[in-house]
């Protein structure tokens, strides 16, 4: 006990300070380090894919011309039909040629004439031309001499023209090939009266061979474009092939199908790739899949929507992302939206995580894609 009041008072200013170091270190004292829980993880990559698009179509020659004639008349002669091979100048028909012949003639009386008439005159000029200088005949006898030369020569040249006009009338009564090929169409016969212009023939030419295919717009769209090369192989020989690229689309729809003509240079294309043969081209895409694929495990929910913890690569925090699922097998997932390459993505212990803890990497993370 106390003897006096001051006594209590030492004593107790004694005790405080015995107990101030004590809790002065209690205050010191380090608050324990956060958990951090260890966690598995992988990271996932887009998938390489390798697509083949199958389209059916037929050959056809890579230039058709439509043969008609430049002259109304009758088809008097025609010396081809649909299948035959011809070759360049090769006749094809001819029209009723009786008046272009008369014409010719009659071009040719009056071509013979004025060469007779300028015979006469090269004499005459001649010899004018000697008599002039010697005053032998008058200015104006000359001036009339030469003036009738030049006329003759005029003449001349004119019933020329006359003749190379008749010929090349006459020469249009012939239908001629204007390059090797086959006839695939012929649209009139002997007998027939024509207009000019008319088509007589189709002719499909030797140069090249085309693969014509009908698509439709969405294949068109995502697959098939100006340069693309596929593999052309017949239906009934599928060891007879030829590479092609594509080299023209129709800018319009069938009205009926919908679809697209599409025609592919066929780059070297065998004999048995006749016109007509039915063929398959093959188109080959390697991409990469728009799709993700993660074990089961790895799926967890927010706010009742599938989800995922993402490991960020620098603090090794985990937050967690909204995905769309395509597919839910026993041993796979897979994830159509909300993945990006590279992610790192936890696959286990999912349910036990909150935003923002720290984690480890058990191991190295697995490459799924």
């Amino acid at each position: 006990m106390c003897r006096t009041r001051k006594d209590c008072i030492m004593r107790q200013s004694r005790l405080i300070f015995c107990l101030l170091p004590l809790a002065l270190a209690g205050c010191h004292k380090k608050k324990p380090a956060p958990e951090i829980r260890p966690v598995r993880s992988l990271v996932v990559q887009p998938q390489q894919r390798t697509d083949t698009l199958s389209l059916t179509g037929q050959v056809a020659a890579h230039r058709y011309l439509t043969l008609s004639f430049r002259l109304p008349g009758k088809i008097v002669e025609r010396t081809v039909s649909a299948g035959s091979v011809v070759h360049a100048g090769q006749l094809l028909a001819r029209l009723d040629d009786t008046v272009p012949r008369q014409a010719l003639r009659s071009a040719t009386a009056e071509a013979g004439t004025a060469r007779a008439a300028l015979a006469q005159m090269t004499p005459l000029k001649r010899r004018a031309d000697v008599l002039l200088p010697v005053k032998a005949i008058s200015r104006n006898e000359y001036d009339d001499i030469v003036r009738r030369y030049r006329s003759a020569q005029e003449q001349v040249l004119a019933t020329q023209a006359q003749v190379r006009i008749a010929q090349e009338e006459l020469d249009r009564t012939r239908l001629l090939a204007d390059a090797d090929g086959i006839i695939t169409d012929r649209m009139a016969e002997a007998g027939e009266v024509i207009a000019p212009g008319q088509a007589i023939f189709r002719l499909a030419t030797n140069a090249g061979r085309d693969a014509q295919f009908d698509i439709p717009e969405d294949l068109l769209q995502s697959r098939v474009t100006v340069g693309t090369p596929l593999s052309v192989c017949l239906d009934a020989e599928p060891q007879s092939c030829s590479p092609a690229q594509v080299y023209e689309i129709s800018p319009d729809a069938d009205a009926l199908t919908r679809t697209y003509r599409t025609k592919a240079l066929l780059l070297q294309p065998p004999t048995t790739m006749a016109l007509g043969s039915v063929v398959v081209g093959r188109i080959s895409a390697t991409g990469h899949d728009a799709t993700f694929h993660l074990p089961p495990a790895a799926l967890t929910t927010q706010d009742g929507k599938p989800a995922v913890w993402i490991v960020a690569p620098d603090a090794l925090t985990v937050s967690q992302r909204l995905v769309n699922v395509g597919r839910y097998t026993t041993n796979d997932v897979s994830i159509t939206s909300g993945l990006h390459a590279g992610d790192r993505v936890v696959t286990a212990g999912v349910q036990a995580l909150y935003p923002d803890e720290k984690v480890s990497l058990l191991d190295e993370a697995d490459v799924r894609p």
